[in-house]
């Protein structure tokens, strides 16, 4: 299934994480349009997924999944010796024309390791430019040379010795599938976030690569100040932050109802996974002493 291996060194390499995502990954190779060469990382998915990827003419690997951060390590080995930049696109996001442009502008330089990029997010065909999204980015642009990712969920790149910049246009980010999948998804990602949290792996990194110059370093802090608050007041406050501060309700019923979801519903879960796992640990310990 795999395509013909890369040209070496490839100016820049297109990555793709999938898994199930047959209904989307059909567009998001088609808006790299040939432009560079496609890699698609499959995790094990069930639909057809790498037949549509092969058939677009993307290189097809499979490779186990462990964590987020793991897989895209693993991608950026695996092209070390063969692109001189890589550039993460999801499989619900297109690239513009404007923002391949920039791509290559950015690829073109020397003073540079690493290159942040905004999303146009839509949901139900409402793009969104409230609610966090006018300002928000992710480092998707980097030389494998250089860049890895660490935390295994909501991963990032330790981006404090790199030279980064924000490009001007964004992704396109539509995703197709259904609704419910993203709640699926989503209790997904608060069981791993929850793990983080009990297992003590934001604890101990602490304020470790807070830095003021970058958005990775600011996160670190973001993290922190977030871990300090108690449980069950923490996701009320995100999503006060995220509906009034963001103004997520100038984006009408869509923008309301993403905010629900992506700042309350969500961290509420994975409080509540934190809290079943104290108590599951309680009655162990409870059951240990008898």
């Amino acid at each position: 299934m795999d395509a013909p291996h890369l040209a070496s060194p490839a100016p820049v390499a297109v990555v793709i994480l999938t898994l199930d995502e047959e209904i989307n990954i059909g567009k998001a190779i088609a808006s790299v349009g040939g432009r560079a060469p496609v890699v698609v990382v499959d995790s094990g998915s069930r639909d057809r997924t790498r037949e549509i990827a092969a058939a677009a003419g993307a290189e097809v690997r499979e490779h186990a999944f462990v964590d987020y951060a793991s897989q895209r390590n693993w991608a950026l080995e695996l092209l070390q010796p063969r692109a001189r930049w890589v550039f993460f696109l999801d499989a619900d996001e297109e690239v513009t024309d404007e923002l391949w442009r920039d791509i290559e502008a950015a690829c073109a330089r020397d003073d540079l390791d690493g290159a942040y990029v905004g999303l146009t997010f839509f949901v139900m065909g409402r793009e969104l430019k409230h609610g966090g999204f006018g300002g928000a980015s992710i480092l998707r642009l980097m030389r494998p040379a250089v860049a890895r990712f660490a935390r295994g969920t909501n991963e990032r790149v330790d981006d404090s010795q790199m030279r980064v910049t924000r490009l001007a246009h964004k992704l396109r980010h539509d995703d197709h599938k259904p609704l419910a999948e993203w709640f699926r998804k989503h209790v997904r990602y608060a069981q791993r976030e929850a793990r983080h949290y009990v297992e003590g792996d934001d604890a101990r990194r602490g304020l470790a690569g807070f830095s003021l110059r970058t958005k990775a370093g600011r996160m670190i802090g973001v993290r922190w100040a977030y871990n300090k608050m108690p449980l069950f007041l923490r996701p009320f406050v995100h999503f006060g932050r995220t509906v009034v501060a963001q103004s997520a309700w100038r984006d009408g019923l869509p923008g309301l109802m993403y905010a629900g979801m992506q700042s309350l519903w969500y961290p509420l879960m994975i409080d509540l996974f934190i809290y079943e796992a104290r108590w599951q640990a309680k009655l162990d310990r409870e059951e240990h002493e008898r």
